[in-house]
Order: C-alpha cells, then sequence, then structure tokens
C-alpha cells in the first residue's frame, strides 16, 4: 500500500511540474505574461479546491496522504520540495546579482525596505481596526504585519524572466527584499509575541517584547552582514580552499549549490527564512572567478523546481475563503499595492536619485506578498488573533497582489529601457 503511495506521488510530482509548465508557456506565448503568472494561476486550477477536488485525486486532494507515507507531520514532501526549490531560486539570484552593485544600493534598499514596512502596516492596522473593531488589538497587528509582507521569491522570478534582475532597480528591489524579510520577521515576533499575551488574558508588555524583536533583528543583521563581507572581501581564497579542490573533477557547481543549501540553513538558527541564506551565499560565489561555471550549471536546476515551487504556492489558495468579507479584501488589498508602492517609490525616488520609471519598478516590484503573506496570516488564524473572515482577507491578499505585479510592472519596463547599474553610474558621473 505504502509502495503505491510512493508512485502516486511520483506521478503527482510530474503532473505539478506539467501543469506548471504549460501554464507558464500559455501566459508567456499567447498572453505576453511572464510565465510566473500562469504557473501560478495553473497551481490554482489544479489545487484541493478546484480542479483537484473535482478528479478525488488522493495525492492532490489531500497531502495527509503523503507525510503520513513518509512519517512527516508538520510538513508534506510537497511543502519541502517547494521550499528546496526557492533556495534554489534565491541560491541563482545571488550569483547573477552584482555584488559591488549590490553593497552601492545597500542604503537605499534599507529605506526602501523599511518605507515597505511602515506604510502598509499602518494602513492595515488603522483599515482593520475601523472596519473589524472586534479583532482587537492583536488582530488589526496581524492584518497590519500581512501587508508588509514581500515575497522575494515572486519579484526575483519576475526580474529574472523580463531579464531586468542586473538594473540598478532591479538590484535596489533584492536589497530592499531581503532587508524587508529581515524586518518582517522582527514584526511577525512582535505581533505573534502580543497575540500570546492578549490569549492568556495577561497585560500587554510591548517593552518585553520589543526587546525580544531587538535581539533577533540584531543577530539577523549581524550574521547576513557578515556572509556578505567574507564572500565579497575574501572571494580569492573561497575559490583556493572551497573550490579548487573540485576543480579536476568538473563539480564546483555542485559543490557550491550545497554550501548553498547548508547556508539556507544555518541562517534559520538564528531566526532568518533560509531564502536569505541561500541569496547571500549567492553573493558569495559571484565574487568569484568560477561565478560563470556555477551560474551556467545550476541554472537549469532552478528552471527545473522554480515552477514547482510557483504552482505549490497556487495549490495553496482556497477560492472559498477569497469570498468571505470581500468589502474589507477589497479595501485591504488596494491599500496593500498603494502602501507598498508609495513608502518604496519616495526612498527610490528622493534617496537613491532614480527616475520616475525606475522608482515605480521599485515600488511595484515590492508589492507581492505570495507565500510570505500566506504564512503570516496562518500564523495569526493559529494564534487565535483574526478570525476565519479576516483570514480570508488576508489570503486575497497575498494572492491577488502575488497575481498583478507581473501586469503592473511590464508597462514600466516597456516604457523605457531601464538602464544597468554601471552605465547609470556613469551617465550620472558624466552630467
Amino acid at each position: 500500500m505504502e509502495i503505491a503511495i510512493y508512485f502516486k506521488f511520483i506521478l503527482s510530482f510530474g503532473l505539478i511540474l506539467l501543469a506548471a509548465r504549460v501554464g507558464g508557456e500559455l501566459f508567456e506565448r499567447y498572453l505576453k505574461q511572464p510565465p510566473v503568472l500562469g504557473e501560478l494561476v495553473a497551481g490554482i486550477i489544479i489545487s484541493p479546491f478546484a480542479l483537484g477536488g473535482l478528479i478525488n485525486d488522493p495525492i492532490i486532494l489531500n497531502f495527509a496522504t503523503v507525510h503520513h507515507a513518509f512519517g512527516l507531520h508538520e510538513f508534506s514532501v510537497m511543502e519541502i520540495i517547494a521550499e528546496i526549490a526557492v533556495v534554489a531560486l534565491l541560491f541563482v539570484a545571488g550569483i547573477e546579482t552584482d555584488v559591488r552593485a549590490f553593497l552601492r544600493q545597500g542604503l537605499v534598499g534599507a529605506l526602501v525596505a523599511v518605507g515597505g514596512v511602515i506604510f502598509p502596516f499602518i494602513f492595515g492596522f488603522l483599515i482593520t481596526m475601523w472596519l473589524v473593531p472586534d479583532a482587537a488589538i492583536a488582530g488589526w497587528m496581524f492584518m497590519g504585519a500581512t501587508l508588509t509582507a514581500t515575497s522575494i521569491g515572486v519579484t526575483v522570478r519576475i526580474l529574472m524572466e523580463m531579464g531586468k534582475l542586473q538594473t540598478k532597480a532591479g538590484t535596489t528591489v533584492l536589497v530592499g527584499a531581503v532587508i524587508d524579510d529581515i524586518i518582517g520577521i522582527v514584526v511577525l515576533s512582535i505581533v505573534i509575541g502580543v497575540a500570546a499575551t492578549a490569549k492568556a488574558g495577561g497585560d500587554i508588555s510591548l517593552g518585553h517584547v520589543c526587546l525580544d524583536a531587538l535581539k533577533i533583528a540584531v543577530i539577523g543583521f549581524a550574521v547576513w552582514f557578515a556572509l556578505l563581507i567574507i564572500g565579497v572581501r575574501f572571494s580569492k581564497y573561497i575559490s583556493w580552499f572551497l573550490l579548487s579542490p573540485f576543480r579536476r573533477s568538473g563539480t564546483i557547481p555542485i559543490f557550491a549549490i550545497i554550501i548553498g543549501f547548508i547556508i539556507a540553513y544555518l541562517v534559520t538558527l538564528v531566526g532568518l527564512h533560509p531564502v536569505v541564506g541561500a541569496y547571500v551565499a549567492g553573493l558569495m560565489f559571484a565574487a568569484t572567478n568560477e561565478r560563470e561555471d556555477i551560474l551556467d550549471r545550476t541554472r537549469p536546476i532552478m528552471l527545473f523546481l522554480a515552477p514547482f515551487f510557483f504552482c505549490y504556492l497556487g495549490m495553496q489558495v482556497d477560492t472559498r475563503l477569497l469570498w468571505g468579507g470581500a468589502i474589507v479584501a477589497l479595501i485591504l488589498i488596494i491599500a496593500a499595492v498603494i502602501g507598498k508602492v508609495m513608502g518604496c517609490y519616495i526612498p527610490a525616488r528622493f534617496a537613491g536619485k532614480m527616475s520616475h520609471t525606475e522608482s515605480m519598478i521599485v515600488g511595484i516590484g515590492m508589492v507581492p506578498r505570495g507565500e510570505v503573506g500566506l504564512i503570516i496570516a496562518g500564523a495569526g488564524l493559529l494564534a487565535g488573533a483574526i478570525g476565519r473572515e479576516l483570514f480570508g482577507a488576508a489570503v486575497a491578499v497575498s494572492v491577488v497582489t502575488t497575481l498583478v505585479t507581473p501586469a503592473m510592472l511590464k508597462p514600466f519596463f516597456s516604457r523605457q529601457p531601464v538602464s544597468p547599474v554601471e552605465e547609470d553610474e556613469g551617465e550620472r558621473q558624466g552630467e
């Protein structure tokens, strides 16, 4: 019986990849949209809440069948594969990034991240307090936290497909998204602390909760920055001591991606998400002489796995929840888009001295909430801070902001060419 489940899992894995590939191809070829959008829509169509439920497939319909068979209880095997896929995606994105351009955009990216957290959080908090007063402070804060999220995986994939990953705007979005992830962890830890205290009926000690969150922030930033500096300053030593022994066998790229996965795990020990570690690992190898070889041979791995992640993300969407609290959801979606665009546009335009088009690309590039918004919403539901209605609204925010981002970005990319960072800097110096 268990052997049959294994075989069905292999079939389901192949079918999900096939659906993702077909969806991506249809959207790219006929609708002239980025493939990632088609992969997300394909996931929604074959999800257990849509076609997957109609065809009664035991794997797609009930992920519990899979993780009981594999002896797992907290995560399904599908989820683990999806995490591996997004780690591979961010590792390759790190290798493709110009490390020195990344450092040059560090301050602007940090300001973009801060603006992209403050405005959406305030909007989400106030709107929920106004429309759902019964949710209390923990619920209002959770909805604010949901709006602060940015899905770096979705953003990176869109920039890759449009060939804009190495532009000044693209680099700023990457810096902002990475720092946004760290800030998001801090905000989420504060909100969970408040929710736990409120649920226990105790007095909410914001000072104690904020102190714990500050510790997480300091450690997280320190580890992330240390890894980045090590990669830039000691790239020659990484080549000599880590990569050279594998040169003769031609397995340098394989060893590099193994190191990427190890670093992705290690950063979780200080509270960071694996994608942050994967991205900074890619940046480390981006500064080495072996960069092109690593990139050429790890990109196919990413291209094979990444569509699975986005299709799986679409499969998590229960379309029935999207209709609960439709008015609240609609207002929160509008606030989520405006909050991110405005909060990220202002620092990009004035601190980063970017053009209007580049600043809009930065703002829109930070809009998708994706799986990060779903995770925060799920945490709020489990903590008892939000009910099913607000959870449905949060799901709607995550889904809609992810789906509209590619279409919102495309006109700005086609309106005028966005110069790479190096050319852009040279033009400014020439002026």
